[in-house]
């Protein structure tokens, strides 16, 4: 009998003890899911996509978004292809309550019309997105419109129709879901391009091309010199053009760091002018920069920062 009552103590105690257990570990989840849970996602990285954008993609992409935890030390590397311009999200636990997203962006190198569309790559010349001109204006529109009117009917349809065509096989949904800022990409001239497929490499004759740009794109964003256009002539030589007529010949690429440094310091110096600023010869040794002046200005000897004057009165050449 006294066996039995031991054996009995034993197993009551031991069921106790799971009983226990298995309460501290439920409270323990419970207040783990309470304190960390996500109230504030804050963003930072982000160029193209605002912050109510990138927050609603970590909602409705990272099934753990809901604890701050989970989110940051066990992310589901979600696949982010139907948000073009977005390479990857990582996470940081800022408190416990808190989690900063951290947004890396596809470098976009530039766009070409090609079909009524535009078609944006990267430096390898990989078509990101492509969307239809009609639709950006429409866009472009609306967002200088002060006034809530509401589409009729007909603009609906119009719209539609832009995105369903069979003609821009190419444009899709996600453009409406999610609208990037693409207005500081330049357009590239002069690729000679006839099609261009979303995830494939633009067809061009050189595309050693796309690495002269990709790092071209990396220095004018570094001192924040994006032009209106990228030229790219014949012989394969690139063509800055700024606002008022200001075109920048760069030549080759060779030397191309030496030569958007130059760069930097003169543009600012060419407001109100128009012309040709040569760069094609500068190199780590010699600094000079011809200016071509289009037309005779009323302050042509206006004296520049860089070592020289504005084209004279003629319209002529002068070394900065």
């Amino acid at each position: 009998m006294g066996e039995k009552k031991k054996r009995k103590k034993k197993r009551r105690r031991r069921l106790v003890g799971i009983l226990l257990t298995a309460g501290i570990l439920v409270l323990a989840a419970l207040l783990f899911f309470v304190i960390f849970q996500t109230k504030t996602v804050e963003v930072t990285g982000n160029e193209r996509y605002t912050e109510d954008e990138i927050r609603q993609i970590v909602e409705q992409q990272e099934p753990l978004s809901f604890n701050t935890v989970l989110l940051t030390f066990f992310p589901v590397h979600t696949d982010f292809s139907g948000v073009p311009f977005l390479e990857t999200i990582s996470y940081e636990l800022v408190s416990p309550s808190a989690v900063r997203a951290v947004v890396e962006e596809k470098v976009t190198t530039g766009y070409v019309e090609v079909d009524g569309q535009k078609a944006y790559f990267d430096g390898e010349g990989i078509v990101l997105e492509c969307i239809p001109v009609e639709v950006e204006t429409e866009q472009a529109e609306e967002s200088l419109d002060t006034q809530p009117v509401g589409d009729t009917e007909e603009q609906t349809q119009e719209q539609g129709e832009a995105l369903d065509s069979e003609s821009l096989p190419t444009a899709r949904v996600d453009v409406e879901e999610y609208d990037p800022n693409l207005e500081d990409i330049p357009e590239v001239t002069g690729l000679n391009v006839t099609a261009a497929v979303v995830g494939e490499q633009l067809p061009v004759e050189h595309t050693e091309i796309f690495e002269e740009l990709d790092a071209l794109t990396r220095l004018l964003d570094r001192f924040d010199l994006w032009p209106e256009q990228v030229e790219v002539t014949e012989d394969w030589e690139l063509i800055l053009h700024y606002p008022e007529n200001i075109r920048i010949l760069l030549g080759s690429d060779a030397y191309l760091e030496e030569k958007i440094t130059k760069l930097s310091g003169i543009l600012p110096q060419l407001d109100g002018l128009s012309g040709e600023l040569h760069l094609e010869d500068v190199d780590e040794r010699s600094g000079d920069a011809l200016f071509s002046q289009d037309t005779a200005e009323p302050d042509a000897g206006q004296e520049t920062q860089e070592g020289g004057e504005t084209a004279d009165s003629d319209g002529g050449q002068t070394q900065t």
